[in-house]
């Protein structure tokens, strides 16, 4: 697990299929361009406590930031995927915001997060 000082930042690479975990504290994580110097995708997400960001299918760059009176930890692993126990009904196309919000999500749906 790593750890960004009070107010500090940090250029993450998160590879293809994996998750940033991020634990605690607050601040701001925005999606850059998947090469350096390409430009930012603009998507920038906040918290205030622990958040996940990810999976993408393909390897992915973020910038981490956490807020002047904060710091933060945060950690990259393989994403857990559910196991698929029933056969898909329908297809959504949902953001990660609308995903979170579901309570459960349905096991025959299959969500595509964008965005």
């Amino acid at each position: 697990m790593k750890t960004l000082p009070i107010g500090g930042n940090e250029v993450v690479s998160l590879p293809a299929y994996n998750v940033i975990s991020i634990i605690g504290g607050a601040g701001s994580i925005e999606r850059l361009g998947n090469n350096p110097g390409d430009p930012s995708s603009g998507t920038i997400t906040t918290f205030t406590a622990d958040a996940t960001v990810g999976p993408f299918p393909v390897w992915t760059r973020h910038m981490l930031r956490c807020i002047p009176s904060s710091h933060v930890s945060y950690d990259i692993a393989p994403a857990d995927f559910p196991a698929v126990t029933s056969d898909v009904e329908r297809v959504a196309k949902l953001t990660q915001a609308e995903y979170d919000a579901l309570s459960p999500p349905d096991p025959a749906t299959l969500y595509l997060i964008v965005g």
